[in-house]
């Protein structure tokens, strides 16, 4: 029956104004009933909510002290050091410990105690189970063991054992409590308590786990008792609260209630006047106005008759046309190719889209709050469009395209900008520019390899019949020194036309350490005439790679040469494969290279020796990845240089050695 409004509260009135006095005495005996099911009833869903906030609260304390633990290794940090930062940052931990893989201790740290007991060896057997279960000081505290593994990139590398306060953790878990008159226990399965919440019962050791009302061995009274099971740890907390806690509303209730029921019933009577007086009318004129804008809303028809809900209705039809257009804007802020970031009026920033996240690899916390100077800066309000902005969140950094826009709400005048990421297009420049070098030096290698060589030739013939006919000394050194500087200028036209010409010819298997010898060998002669000793270890032997064998030649020729001309005394030469790299290591003890030359070495023309073309680190480097592979220089000044030469290639074991 769809009642108005104004008879449903008519009708309420009528019947509280009519309930029996007689029934005052059935509602004690009631009441108490009643009492002791709602305390048992109080008991039980508190039981049930200190076992899921225990559960809860201790997988959180575990999560914290896991994403502490692999923060803290990222950090670079030491097995001791993660122990002291946790045991200080986790409010209940106070010792822990670190064990290898195989199970043997390598760290103990305690914040109680110089000595940690641990056990020197411990086998897990990579157990899932993060209790390992109750210990007692030697003050009969008790705490508990957690195991925490840990892995380095998928492999188990061996774990930490911390030590939580049991009693700490209980007293910061129930810190609220239904009254002060509940009393709380710890047990474990046998019903040892473990832990409880007040001193008075620091002696007791065993308790037995009982439901209902029953007097109590702890308080010496009886109680309204209930008990929960810790999922997984055998565990049990136990609730008491006294009876007579219980039965404290009932105190003179006969007297209350019927004062209540005189006051109830003339306060019914006054405001069922008044609401018929003053509220009904607005009542239904802002019901014909709210209606009336619900039908221009749109959505779901509204029910005539009961004017609360058409009023429920017409609010419930406009949260959903909010809501769907807020789901709208929010997908057009969030999936917006260009990344936008939202500022306040403060110029601090309230929201990021997920395209700047993603970007940045950073989370949308990370970002909130950030100032704009802080991020830019020198940036003006009133500039709207910057072609191309340093951005700088954190500690990342952002080469952008940025437009700046305003938007006003109520008064209120946000910033909005829009961040187009133009770090690769400026990379992709440099990489044009420097292709460009290359490009060119093979069109000039092409013209000075037609128009160089053969009056090279010519000079170097001339010169060395002018050193075997002429009988004059002094003419056959300066035709000697035209002949260096000859063959000078054909070295560096055979570099050119080395870079110039096309990569030709097949792959073949080739033996790495046999092919390094061959080029060691080559330079041992330059080596011995400057007093250099060259060293080569193969860590890896009897192995072939399939790759083009004269340009690994060149490359390793180039490198190995410039490190005796580095080097002053010593230049080592290892070989080695990671993955599926084989890898070159060479090494000098030169004076090594300046931070600002290391960045320009594999220019091309970029030299630093007084006699040489800048064109063999660039050769080798454009061989290298040509075979896949690549070269990086690792150099202090004046503590020599290390070059790492990676070369991808099938690999077979080498049957002919």
């Amino acid at each position: 029956m769809n009642l108005s409004l104004k008879v449903r509260v008519v009708l309420i009135l009528v019947f509280i104004a009519c309930i029996p006095m007689a029934f005052f005495v059935y509602h004690y005996f009631a009441m108490k009933g009643y009492l002791i099911e709602e305390a048992k009833k109080q008991n039980a869903t508190y039981t049930n909510s200190l076992v899921n906030r225990f559960t809860l609260f201790f997988e959180e304390n575990l999560s914290e002290i896991q994403g502490l633990v692999s923060l803290y290794e990222n950090l670079g940090l030491s097995s001791k050091q993660v122990i002291w930062r946790i045991t200080g940052h986790v409010k209940s931990i106070f010792e822990g410990a670190f064990y290898s893989f195989d199970g043997y201790l390598i760290d103990a740290v305690s914040r109680e105690t110089s000595n940690p007991n641990f056990e020197p060896v411990l086998d897990l057997n990579h157990r899932e189970t993060k209790v390992l279960g109750v210990r007692y000081t030697d003050y009969r505290e008790p705490f508990l063991r957690i195991y925490i593994p840990t892995y380095n990139e998928g492999v188990f590398s061996g774990f930490y054992i911390f030590s939580l306060d049991l009693s700490l953790f209980w007293q910061e878990l129930i810190s609220s409590v239904p009254s002060k008159d509940t009393y709380l226990f710890l047990t474990d399965s046998d019903g040892n308590i473990v832990a409880f919440s007040d001193l008075r019962y620091s002696d007791l050791k065993k308790v037995e786990l009982r439901r209902g009302v029953y007097i109590s061995p702890l308080l010496k009274e009886t109680v309204v008792g209930t008990f929960g099971t810790l999922k997984g740890m055998n565990w049990a907390i136990l609730v008491e609260t006294p009876l007579s806690s219980v039965l404290f509303p009932l105190r003179d209730f006969q007297l209350r209630a019927l004062t209540a029921e005189i006051l109830i019933t003339f306060l019914s009577s006054t405001l069922g006047l008044i609401v018929i007086l003053k509220v009904f009318k607005p009542l239904e004129n802002l019901r014909d106005r709210v209606v009336s804008l619900g039908g221009q809303i749109g959505g779901d028809p509204i029910s005539k008759g009961n004017e609360v809900r058409e009023l429920s209705q017409v609010f419930e039809n406009l949260l959903k046309k909010l809501e769907e257009e807020k789901r709208l804007y929010m997908n057009l802020f969030e999936n917006s190719l260009e990344g936008v970031l939202l500022f306040d009026e403060k110029n601090r920033v309230i929201d990021v889209n997920c395209t700047l996240l993603q970007k940045l690899g950073m989370d949308k916390e990370d970002l909130l709050g950030l100032s704009m100077e802080e991020m830019v800066k020198g940036i003006s309000n009133g500039q709207v469009y910057f072609p191309e902005k340093s951005l700088r969140i954190v500690d990342r950094e952002l080469i952008c395209e940025l437009r700046q826009s305003y938007i006003n709400v109520n008064g209120k005048r946000y910033t909005l900008w829009h961040i187009r990421d133009v770090s690769e297009e400026k990379e992709l420049k440099t990489l044009l520019e420097k292709t460009s070098k290359l490009s060119l030096a093979g069109e000039i290698a092409c013209s000075i390899a037609h128009q160089i060589n053969n009056p090279l030739a010519s000079i170097m013939g001339y010169s060395e019949s002018i050193i075997l006919q002429s009988s004059e000394e002094k003419i056959r050194e300066k035709a000697k020194i035209v002949v260096r500087q000859a063959e000078r200028c054909a070295d560096t036209v055979k570099k050119l036309l080395d870079i110039g010409k096309p990569f030709e010819g097949k792959p073949d298997y080739v033996d790495p350490a046999k092919l390094t010898i061959e080029v060691i060998n080559l330079l041992r002669t330059k080596a011995k005439r400057k007093g250099i000793e060259i060293g080569f270890v193969a860590h890896r032997e009897n192995m072939r790679i399939f790759t083009f064998q004269w340009q690994l030649e060149q490359v390793l020729l180039n490198i190995i040469d410039n490190a005796i001309d580095a080097s002053r005394s010593k230049v080592n030469v290892y070989l080695d494969r990671e993955g599926d790299n084989l890898v070159w290591k060479i090494t000098d003890d030169g004076e090594g290279i300046p931070k600002e030359v290391l960045s320009k070495v594999f220019d091309p023309f970029f030299t630093t020796k007084e006699e040489g073309t800048g064109l063999g680190l660039s050769l080798a480097k454009r061989l290298v990845k040509n075979l896949g592979g690549d070269i990086r220089i690792q150099s202090l000044n004046g503590s020599g240089t290390e070059v790492y030469v990676y070369v991808m290639g099938e690999s077979h074991e080498n049957t002919d050695s």
